[in-house]
């Protein structure tokens, strides 16, 4: 999703575990940029969140709700993060 406060693109970024080249990039349908700030532990109230946010298994029922498509979590194959790029 496209974040226009910040002109950024908000998605899920996959890796492989094997190669940690770049397998797919997941879009998020939104982004509460607080809810997800809590989800992922940002303390800083300034951090527009920019950075790379790995994902565990413990947060998928919180992501779920911001992905367009069902998303196949194989923690074993891939890493996951949340990202965001310049645009």
């Amino acid at each position: 999703m496209i974040d226009f406060k910040y002109k950024v693109r908000r998605y899920i970024a996959e890796y492989s575990e094997e190669t940690e080249e770049l397998i797919a990039e997941h879009e998020l349908i939104d982004f509460d940029l607080n809810k997800f700030k809590i989800e992922f532990g940002e303390i800083n109230p300034e951090q527009p969140m920019f950075g790379c946010y790995p994902i565990s298994p413990s947060n998928i029922s919180f992501l779920e709700k911001y992905l367009g498509n069902e998303l196949k979590w194989d923690f074993q194959k891939s890493s996951f993060f949340v990202e965001a790029r310049a645009i």
